[in-house]
């Protein structure tokens, strides 16, 4: 196959066309213009972009990597020349992948090139998987050197032994391997190990069986136990029962009789003859009302009594100078009468003056006498109520009403007694049978039965369980049968895994054989091309399985491995051995250095350059390089130069 024509929108590449000559060419740009890009690219177009690499730290997937800087739609075309026809392949994004699109045609008809489609258009044009083209013929920056590949140790292999193995030694191992791991990788994975756990469950879950058997035996055990330590309880509970009713029967009766002899003690209601329907107190205010009239009554006789005495007193003392008055009168009369018969006329008028000032003071103090009588007669004793031992009386209704009221109330709280016991369930008959208290209290008794009750609860619980368990685990007889199965296949995986053991132990011994050719043709074609980049001075290598190498100086005797070399001889070394396998895996597929001789100086480049120029004559050769020398030297030698 050859590269004719690349186009890429691409990354930086926007639109950018790269047309490489038919065998070596040197691409020459400044570092950050491209040229790993169109290496990218190229790789791209051949096995397409993994979607399922994701960013990381200090890593960036290609579909991030080499997104179009112009936000563009990632996509690309080449025209290769493939099994002598020119064939045009286009990539464009979809809408679940950004590179995901594939067209394949002929590019004189445009008709679809049979068989070639996205995932094996890598494969079909190189002749490799993506793996061994890019550990063989594609070099990426600081990539020369190549590590262990099982694919890549197949192919070579095959091609090595000219056709007498159609298989690598590690997959024929790692398929033997494989196998008995599957059998027994480790104590937790394989069958065997599964074989022997599920036995093990089995063997466990045989136990357990028994061990639930034996726990639901000892539960219904003490289920019996319980329930006839329970129902002994609660007959005691019962008599202690049997026997508050009958107490509290007897308090109803003897409640019942306090409330009919204390209504018998209340007195009946009848108004007393004195003080009626009153109260205590108002008997008592009464009675003193009474008593307190009675004394006004004689105070008040007493004071008119007094008052008459002093009234008598004051009229009989004026009746008796209203007489020596009249007495006087009658001698002063008599005196102006014999004056004025004696015309003696100044002493008639005097006698005649007292006998009017006389007279004058007489109706005066008759007018008096006559006040003082009436307002004597006025003074009549008031009556004096009857009032007699009212106090007493009043003292006696009230104790009598007192004691009415305590009868009463002591009535009232029998009564209330009387109802309540009742409410309780008493009654005023009463069985004669025979009881006996119970030889603990009622309170302790109820405490075994609560207790009881929770034992029976826990024993119920651990029985159901036990029973949905041995429900769950079904018959024993399955997994005596189970485990006898068991037991065959052990037996079986045994053998083979012993008998893989050996395959393995006799493939060893025929790769140790193997190994002392391995890949004779690749140790002779990477010698060679390390003897030609090192102008003889290293004539020898030998790579290992793993593909590390090992070289031997011209004339020396013992080999170095390429840590023991310069880093410019180490460089040539990893050279050679991708150019040796690219002859052997991949002998028609474009070979792609991206700055693969950077490291290199001027005299190992200038080899390297003949060695690629002589390369090319066979396949195409793309080198991208960032120095000047490489397009100087291809100038100065025919080679193609291609500046971006």
């Amino acid at each position: 196959m050859r590269i004719k024509k690349l186009t890429a929108v691409f990354g930086g590449l926007e639109g950018a066309a790269l047309e490489p000559g038919e065998g070596l060419t040197v691409i020459t740009a400044p570092n950050e213009t491209g040229k790993s890009t169109w290496a990218g690219f190229w790789k791209a177009m051949l096995y397409g972009i993994d979607t399922r690499e994701r960013d990381k730290t200090g890593f960036l997937a290609d579909k991030t990597r080499y997104a179009p800087w112009s936000g563009a739609p990632m996509s690309g075309e080449a025209q290769v020349e493939w099994e002598g026809k020119d064939v045009t392949i286009r990539r464009f994004p979809t809408r679940t992948s950004p590179f995901g699109g594939f067209e394949a045609a002929y590019t004189a008809t445009g008709d679809p090139v049979p068989g070639l489609t996205a995932a094996n258009a890598g494969e079909r044009l190189t002749g490799v998987g993506r793996e061994v083209y890019l550990r063989s013929a594609f070099v990426g920056q600081g990539g020369a050197q190549i590590g262990a590949s099982k694919e890549l140790e197949a192919r070579i292999s095959a091609l090595a032994t000219s056709g007498e193995e159609d298989v690598a030694y590690s997959a024929v191992e790692r398929t033997l391997k494989d196998w008995r791991n599957r059998r027994r990788l480790n104590r937790s994975n394989g069958l065997i190990p599964q074989l022997e756990e599920e036995r093990g469950r089995l063997d466990a879950a045989l136990g357990e069986m028994a061990d639930t058997r034996r726990r639901k035996a000892q539960a219904e055990e003490e289920l019996a136990r319980l329930e006839k330590r329970r129902q002994a309880l609660q007959s005691d509970l019962e008599i202690w029962a049997r026997l508050e009713k009958h107490e509290l029967n007897q308090r109803y009766a003897e409640a019942y009789a306090e409330w009919e002899q204390a209504q018998a003690a209340v007195p009946q209601d009848r108004p007393h003859p004195v003080f009626g329907t009153m109260s205590g107190e108002e008997a008592w205010a009464f009675a003193q009302a009474k008593q307190e009239a009675q004394e006004t009554a004689r105070a008040e006789n007493r004071r008119r009594d007094t008052l008459r005495g002093e009234l008598e007193r004051a009229a009989g003392l004026r009746r008796r100078r209203t007489r020596a008055g009249v007495i006087l009168v009658v001698l002063l009369a008599l005196s102006a009468a014999e004056t004025l018969a004696m015309q003696v006329w100044w002493a008639a008028a005097v006698f005649g003056a007292g006998v009017i000032g006389a007279l004058a003071w007489l109706l005066s103090s008759r007018r008096l006498l006559r006040d003082e009588e009436r307002e004597l007669a006025q003074l009549q004793s008031v009556p004096v109520p009857p009032a007699g031992d009212i106090l007493n009386q009043a003292a006696q209704y009230r104790e009598e009403l007192a004691k009415g009221v305590q009868a009463r109330a002591a009535a009232e709280a029998a009564r209330r007694r009387a109802e309540d016991l009742a409410a309780q369930g008493g009654q005023l008959f009463d069985t004669l049978e025979m009881l006996y208290p119970p030889a603990q209290s009622k309170a302790a008794t109820a405490a075994q039965l609560d207790t009881v009750g929770r034992e029976l609860a826990r024993v119920r619980a651990e029985l159901d369980r036990a029973e949905g368990a041995l429900a769950h685990m079904g018959g024993p007889e399955d997994m005596e049968e189970r485990r006898g199965a068991l037991d065959a296949q052990l037996v079986r995986r045994m053998e083979e895994y012993d008998a893989l053991t050996t395959a393995l132990e006799a493939l060893s011994a025929a790769n140790d054989q193997l190994r002392q050719r391995f890949s004779p043709a690749l140790n002779r074609a990477a010698g060679e091309l390390f003897a030609q980049l090192t102008k003889g001075r290293w004539d020898k290598l030998a790579l290992t399985r793993d593909f590390s190498a090992q070289a031997t100086q011209r004339g020396g005797l013992l080999p170095r491995t390429a840590l023991a070399l310069s880093a410019g001889t180490a460089d040539q070394l990893y050279l050679a051995v991708r150019l040796a396998i690219c002859q052997l895996t991949v002998p028609g597929a474009p070979l792609v250095l991206d700055d693969a001789l950077c490291a290199f100086d001027d005299e190992r480049c200038a080899l390297a350059l003949e060695l690629l120029k002589e390369q090319g004559e066979s396949r195409q050769i793309l080198l991208f390089s960032c120095h000047g020398r490489e397009a100087a030297w291809a100038k100065a030698h025919g080679v193609p130069v291609i500046e971006l």
